[in-house]
């Protein structure tokens, strides 16, 4: 029987998300309830761009609680089939997108179309340090797929005792987070008001 995973909180609080069998990490139930009280002021019409989408279980998390449109970017195409019949089941198709391609290939796409998302929130596979640079890096460039005033949500491996890395040009580090070996971190672009 495929995994399932519960919506927290909002209009659809309670309902079963499907879980791609293989390949993907989802963000444990605490971690998405800790996360999701933080970002919750952001969230009502966000426009929302969610890479590494995985089950989409981040981005219905934020349609859940009142976001506008997410793009879900997902590159296994077996994962983006479970976001589609998960958004579908939930009658969300016309509040979202499923792109499948990597992530490094949708951000350059959206910079190439003059599209800015409010909420970036990526969750790159723990061993893959190169594209989590990469995504730092394109989303701190001139110009950048972030609006003005947005926020990049950032998971990773945290080892014990490690601290956030720093934020590359173009971006601050606000906040960070960690739960057992998972850290979040979460930067703004470089001169926006800090509004944590």
């Amino acid at each position: 029987m495929p995994q399932r995973i519960r919506v927290i909180a909002g209009v659809f609080g309670g309902r079963l998300l499907q879980v791609p069998e293989e390949g993907t990490r989802p963000l444990a139930d605490r971690v998405r309830q800790a996360l999701f009280a933080i970002l919750e002021p952001r969230l009502r019409d966000a426009r929302i761009l969610d890479l590494c989408a995985g089950s989409g279980a981040a981005g219905i998390e934020a349609l859940s609680r009142g976001a506008r449109h997410v793009q879900f970017v997902e590159k296994s195409r077996r994962a983006s089939e479970v976001i589609r019949r998960n958004v579908m089941s939930l009658g969300l198709a016309t509040q979202a997108d499923v792109q499948t391609a990597d992530a490094l290939s949708a951000l350059r796409d959206q910079v190439s179309r003059n599209a800015e998302a409010d909420l970036i929130i990526a969750d790159p596979p723990y061993d893959d340090v190169d594209l989590r640079h990469g995504i730092l890096e394109l989303i701190g460039g001139s110009p950048s797929p972030l609006s003005a005033h947005g926020l990049l949500v950032l998971s990773g491996r945290r080892i014990k005792g490690q601290t956030a890395q720093g934020a590359p040009t173009g971006l601050r580090l606000v906040r960070s987070l960690t739960y057992g070996e998972t850290g979040i971190d979460l930067f703004e672009p470089d001169g926006a008001e800090d509004v944590r």
